[in-house]
């Protein structure tokens, strides 16, 4: 943050003028007196916290005076301008200095304001590309103590505790205390009967998953956001998706649900509770984002389909009729996502930055990959990170029917070797392609293009954080890096060379960014589609089981009880 010097607490009108206010409520005097219309007053946390972006910090070091720069009221009504004021924790002394001698904020409100400009990206246009915009309304009209601000409390210390530690505090430490008060209170709510299905208390279950992913230091805990994404939907399902999307805020949260759920389903190989048309039917379903997940989800419906043929079938001649017909949707589903990317709109597609070659970072072939920020190739960049979250959302699609295409071609053909048939080579160009369409994003994730001085204004001015600059290594951007990165790392077709890269990135979000969830995926060692293509062979050695793969019949991992029911939880 950068200190802008005291705020004034004026009414908009007198600091537009740069007159001094008398701050008469509910009307300035001043504004009464010489008949204009008093535009009001500034809510304290924004006077507390305004907006530091790019701009903001230009207008305070060209500033000559101590004035502060007058702001237009279109500056003021912005979303990015929300940055709320968290009550210091219980284990926080108030008359305690901050850590750091030169800021005067007191902790907790530095650890409200950087996770705001990590975490929570605001929509600017009327296109709902934001993430957790939510939480901007919700933590204003919750009490003290309640689970919510407890939750949000836990991610920002925890998040802080990364970036900034302290000598005289404590912070993660503070953080799992914030973290247990969250955990009894969120019983509590859940133990309520009009709490219980609450928007806040579906909003601090998704904060607890968020969590989880920052402080993952373990591999018990390497599964632990999962609980709370099917505690999310159990809450939806209680309350009813009709009843959640009557309001703005409900809608916000049924899509985060339904964004964490794709990410659930298809990193367990769940089948998705209540099906692909119920969660596509409520909230934004015709968004650029919402087009990618329902892709997505098309894709978990013929997972599902194939691993109970594969487990509850032998190798019958209807058996692979099938599975040949599962093919031929796979094909099909890929050649919609094709021809979905091609009609993209011009303000949601991506610019090629520029190429980059080994010579131009110092790399020789079999150097350390592992340590470079670009892969050699191509590098894009995107008008915002909901956007590149979108195309690498459809390109992991991709992969994923390309390895369940090999996947079934290898049962189909079996002893023969699945490499040696047409369909194979078709599969692997594709996932090469793909791969290298997902390494050619990473870069931008992190800030790399804003290094250089061919950076074009990618500035699309269709969400920003609601705190903060633009600024290299932010929270979410490597957030929604995680899955695409572990998906090529696993992938068969991946080169050892992208592999080591795509480690080598998952590490710089664990250490340099702070979300330990990246280091437990990234040290998990996992290949697909051959593993599954082993188990698939239910201990038949042959040609494409590898060494030392579990031999054994697939598994369905089962939908949760809960998430179960014979008819759709609310009426369609």
């Amino acid at each position: 943050m950068v200190y802008g010097g005291k705020p004034s607490r004026g009414c908009r009108t007198c600091r537009q003028r740069r007159i001094k206010c008398d701050e008469g409520k509910p009307t300035c005097k001043r504004c009464e007196k010489s008949r204009r219309e008093c535009g009001g007053y500034r809510p304290e946390f924004e006077i507390v916290h305004r907006d530091q972006t790019k701009s903001t910090v230009h207008r305070l070091r060209s500033s000559k005076t101590s004035a502060p720069s007058p702001h237009s009221g279109a500056a003021e009504s912005s979303s990015r301008a929300l940055v709320f004021v968290q009550e210091e924790p219980q284990s926080w002394d108030r008359d305690s200095s901050s850590p750091s001698p030169v800021l005067t904020v007191p902790l907790a409100q530095r650890a409200s304001c950087y996770f705001a400009s990590n975490f929570i990206l605001m929509p600017l246009e009327r296109t709902p590309h934001g993430f957790m915009e939510f939480l901007v309304p919700l933590i204003e009209s919750e009490p003290p103590g309640s689970c919510l601000r407890y939750a949000f409390n836990a991610c920002a210390f925890a998040l802080l505790n990364h970036h900034n530690r302290s000598d005289s505090v404590d912070l993660a430490q503070l953080s799992l205390k914030e973290h247990t008060l969250a955990l009894g209170e969120t019983h509590k709510a859940l133990s309520h009967p009009t709490k219980a299905t609450s928007h806040a208390t579906l909003a601090t279950v998704l904060l607890l998953s968020l969590y989880e992913s920052i402080t993952a230091n373990q591999e018990s805990r390497m599964l632990a956001w999962r609980s709370h994404i099917d505690g999310a939907v159990n809450i939806i399902k209680c309350r009813g998706r009709d009843d959640i999307c009557r309001t703005k805020i409900g809608v916000l949260l049924f899509a985060a649900v339904r964004h964490q759920l794709v990410s659930r389903t298809l990193s367990s190989g769940m089948p998705i509770p209540f099906g692909t048309d119920w969660w596509m039917s409520g909230a934004e379903n015709r968004t650029f984002l919402a087009t990618s997940q329902h892709l997505a989800l098309k894709y978990a419906d013929l997972r599902t389909e194939s691993n109970r043929l594969l487990a509850g079938h032998g190798k019958s001649p209807q058996t692979i009729d099938q599975i040949h017909q599962i093919i031929k949707k796979a094909q099909a589903l890929d050649r919609e996502i094709v021809r979905w990317q091609t009609s993209v709109p011009k303000q949601f597609c991506f610019q090629t930055l520029c190429w980059v070659w080994e010579d131009d970072i110092g790399l020789y072939k079999g150097g350390n990959y592992g340590r470079i920020e670009v892969f050699p190739g191509r590098v894009d960049v995107y008008p915002d990170f909901v956007t590149a979250s979108a195309w690498n959302l459809s390109r992991v699609s991709r992969l994923l029917l390309a390895a369940l295409t090999i996947r079934l071609t290898a049962y189909t053909c079996s002893p023969a070797d699945y490499r040696t048939t047409p369909g194979f080579d078709i599969s692997r160009k594709i996932c090469e392609e793909t791969i290298s369409e997902i390494l050619a994003s990473v870069p931008y994730h992190f800030g790399w293009h804003l290094k250089r001085t061919d950076n074009p204004n990618t500035n699309s001015g269709i969400s920003g954080f609601a705190c903060g600059d633009e600024g290299p290594s932010k929270g979410l951007p490597a957030y929604l890096l995680i899955w695409p990165l572990t998906c090529v790392k696993n992938h068969d077709i991946t080169t050892e060379e992208q592999r080591a890269w795509a480690k080598g990135r998952l590490r710089a979000i664990a250490d340099g960014v702070g979300l330990k969830y990246a280091r437990i995926v990234n040290d998990v060692e996992i290949r697909f589609p051959s593993m599954l293509i082993g188990r698939d062979a239910a201990g038949s050695p042959d040609a494409f089981a590898g060494p030392g793969l579990p031999w054994r019949p697939v598994e369905i991992p089962p939908t949760p009880e809960s998430m179960t029911s014979a008819k759709s939880p609310s009426p369609d």
